[in-house]
Protein backbone atom coordinates (compact mmCIF):
# COMPACT_ATOMS: atom_id res chain seq x y z
CA UNK A 1 0.00 0.00 0.00
CA UNK A 2 2.36 2.61 -0.78
CA UNK A 3 0.65 5.99 -0.18
CA UNK A 4 2.72 9.07 -1.14
CA UNK A 5 2.85 11.40 1.97
CA UNK A 6 2.85 14.99 1.70
CA UNK A 7 5.80 16.40 3.92
CA UNK A 8 3.66 17.82 6.45
CA UNK A 9 2.31 14.49 7.70
CA UNK A 10 3.84 11.74 9.72
CA UNK A 11 4.53 7.85 9.74
CA UNK A 12 1.80 6.74 11.84
CA UNK A 13 4.23 4.41 14.17
CA UNK A 14 6.16 7.66 15.05
CA UNK A 15 3.08 8.86 17.02
CA UNK A 16 3.59 9.18 20.64
CA UNK A 17 0.63 9.11 23.52
CA UNK A 18 -0.24 12.32 24.65
CA UNK A 19 1.03 14.53 21.93
CA UNK A 20 -0.47 16.06 18.78
CA UNK A 21 0.26 13.68 15.97
CA UNK A 22 -0.43 14.93 11.79
CA UNK A 23 -0.99 11.94 10.21
CA UNK A 24 -1.95 10.63 6.91
CA UNK A 25 -3.29 6.90 5.88
CA UNK A 26 -6.17 4.88 3.65
CA UNK A 27 -9.14 3.89 5.75
CA UNK A 28 -9.20 0.41 6.27
CA UNK A 29 -12.46 0.03 8.43
CA UNK A 30 -14.99 1.41 9.92
CA UNK A 31 -17.13 0.69 12.60
CA UNK A 32 -20.69 2.41 14.14
CA UNK A 33 -22.22 1.78 17.16
CA UNK A 34 -25.77 0.43 16.74
CA UNK A 35 -28.92 2.60 17.84
CA UNK A 36 -30.35 2.96 21.50
CA UNK A 37 -26.17 3.75 22.13
CA UNK A 38 -24.18 6.93 21.69
CA UNK A 39 -23.86 7.79 18.32
CA UNK A 40 -19.92 7.04 17.72
CA UNK A 41 -18.15 6.57 14.47
CA UNK A 42 -14.54 4.79 14.64
CA UNK A 43 -12.58 4.32 11.60
CA UNK A 44 -8.97 3.01 11.13
CA UNK A 45 -6.26 3.99 9.33
CA UNK A 46 -3.57 2.63 8.05
CA UNK A 47 -0.19 3.74 6.23
CA UNK A 48 2.79 1.91 5.15
CA UNK A 49 3.97 2.63 8.91
CA UNK A 50 1.22 1.19 11.49
CA UNK A 51 -2.17 2.06 11.94
CA UNK A 52 -4.53 4.32 14.23
CA UNK A 53 -7.70 4.52 14.87
CA UNK A 54 -9.81 7.45 15.05
CA UNK A 55 -13.19 7.72 17.28
CA UNK A 56 -15.76 10.40 16.07
CA UNK A 57 -18.16 10.75 19.11
CA UNK A 58 -21.79 11.88 18.38
CA UNK A 59 -21.67 10.80 14.36
CA UNK A 60 -22.54 7.78 12.92
CA UNK A 61 -21.34 8.85 9.51
CA UNK A 62 -19.15 11.30 7.91
CA UNK A 63 -19.91 12.18 4.16
CA UNK A 64 -16.80 11.15 2.25
CA UNK A 65 -15.48 8.89 4.98
CA UNK A 66 -15.24 5.33 3.52
CA UNK A 67 -13.21 2.12 3.04
CA UNK A 68 -10.43 2.79 0.86
CA UNK A 69 -10.55 6.93 1.10
CA UNK A 70 -7.09 8.64 2.35
CA UNK A 71 -7.45 10.85 4.92
CA UNK A 72 -5.53 13.00 6.90
CA UNK A 73 -5.67 12.78 10.59
CA UNK A 74 -4.67 16.12 13.36
CA UNK A 75 -5.13 15.56 17.22
CA UNK A 76 -3.82 14.07 20.33
CA UNK A 77 -2.96 10.32 20.91
CA UNK A 78 -4.32 8.49 23.30
CA UNK A 79 -3.49 5.09 24.15
CA UNK A 80 -5.56 1.78 23.64
CA UNK A 81 -4.56 -1.52 23.31
CA UNK A 82 -4.82 -2.12 20.35
CA UNK A 83 -3.91 0.63 18.39
CA UNK A 84 -3.33 4.33 18.94
CA UNK A 85 -6.31 6.86 19.49
CA UNK A 86 -7.37 10.03 18.51
CA UNK A 87 -11.12 11.37 19.70
CA UNK A 88 -12.60 14.03 17.41
CA UNK A 89 -9.58 14.47 15.44
CA UNK A 90 -9.35 17.21 12.73
CA UNK A 91 -9.52 15.83 9.45
CA UNK A 92 -9.19 16.29 5.63
CA UNK A 93 -10.21 14.25 2.87
CA UNK A 94 -7.21 13.15 0.35
CA UNK A 95 -7.74 13.10 -3.22
CA UNK A 96 -7.71 9.16 -4.30
CA UNK A 97 -5.22 7.85 -6.45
Amino acid sequence: MSDSRPSTYAPIEGVMERSLARVCGRITAIQVEPAGVAPTLTIRVQDDSGRIDAVFMGRRSIPGIEPGQRIGLEGRVSASDAAPLMYNPRYELLCRE
